[in-house]
C-alpha cells in the first residue's frame, strides 16, 4: 500500500522545496514537490527531481573505499567502516602528536542544511581534538553582513512579497535557472509594471529576459556598487529612518 511521506528538501537553496515522497514497501518511489506549499507550487529544481534515480542508482557509494593508487587513476578498494575509521583516527592522532592539534584545519560549509549533518557534531569533534577554528565565510557570510549593516537583520523580505515591487534588481544571479520558485514572482510583479534589472558580467538567460542588462567587467561591480550608494546618498535617496 502506498504512503505519502512530507518532507522539505535539505539542500542549501533559498527555495527549501516542500516535498511529497510516496513510498510502497518501504521503497520510494515518487518524489514531488508539494503542491499546496505556495512558493513549492508543485514543481522541484533539476537537481532535486531526479533524487530518486540517485539514491537507489547503483553508482551510489554506500561503503568507505580507499585510494589504492596514484590520485587522479580512480583505483580504489572497499574497506570497513572499522578499518576506515581506524585508520583516519590513527592519522589524525599521529598528525596532532607531532604537529599540535592546530596542524588539523576543517574546511567545509553548508551543501546540506540539516541541523545534525551542518554544524551541529562536526565543530563539537573538531573543537575536542583542538583544531584550527576559522571562519567559515564560504558562501554567505558577505552577504549576510550587508543585509545586517543595511537594515539590521539578515532576515529580508518574504519571497512573495517581491511581487508588490516596482524596480527589482538581480544582481549576480541567474534567477530563471538557480532559483525557478523565486521568478514567477518576478515575472507577476512585471506583468503589474515592475521593471528587473540584471546586473551581470555574463548574458544569461535572467538577463535576456530583464528590461535592462548591466554588463559590467569582471571584477568591477564592486565599483558600481560604491557609485551607486555615494548618488543615493548625495541625492538623500535613502530612508534615514
Amino acid at each position: 500500500m502506498a504512503t505519502v511521506v512530507r518532507g522539505g528538501c535539505p539542500h542549501d537553496c533559498p527555495d527549501s522545496c516542500a516535498w511529497e515522497v510516496t513510498v510502497e514497501d518501504g521503497r520510494a518511489v515518487k518524489l514531488a514537490g508539494s503542491a499546496s506549499n505556495p512558493y513549492t507550487h508543485g514543481g522541484l529544481c533539476a537537481k532535486v527531481n531526479n533524487y530518486l534515480d540517485r539514491v537507489y542508482s547503483p553508482d551510489r557509494v554506500l561503503h568507505p573505499l580507499r585510494r589504492v593508487g596514484p590520485k587522479g587513476e580512480g583505483r580504489f578498494e572497499q574497506v570497513s567502516w572499522e578499518v576506515a575509521l581506524a585508520e583516519i583516527a590513527s592519522r589524525l592522532r599521529s598528525v596532532i602528536a607531532e604537529h599540535g592539534g592546530e596542524a588539523v584545519l576543517p574546511y567545509d560549509f553548508a551543501g546540506n542544511m540539516g541541523v545534525i549533518q551542518w554544524h551541529s557534531m562536526s565543530r563539537r569533534f573538531f573543537a575536542r581534538l583542538g583544531a584550527s577554528r576559522l571562519l567559515r565565510g564560504i558562501c554567505g557570510s558577505t552577504a549576510n553582513a550587508g543585509v545586517m549593516a543595511t537594515i539590521g537583520t539578515t532576515t529580508g523580505i518574504l519571497p512573495e512579497d517581491i511581487v508588490h515591487s516596482r524596480f527589482i534588481v538581480l544582481w549576480g544571479t541567474n534567477t530563471v535557472v538557480t532559483n525557478l520558485h523565486l521568478w514567477p514572482l518576478v515575472r507577476r510583479a512585471r506583468d503589474q509594471g515592475a521593471k528587473v534589472v540584471v546586473v551581470d558580467p555574463v548574458r544569461t538567460r535572467t538577463a535576456e529576459a530583464a528590461d535592462w542588462h548591466i554588463q559590467p567587467l569582471p571584477g568591477t561591480d564592486s565599483a558600481l556598487a560604491l557609485g551607486m550608494m555615494h548618488v543615493i546618498v548625495a541625492k538623500g535617496l535613502q530612508d534615514a529612518a
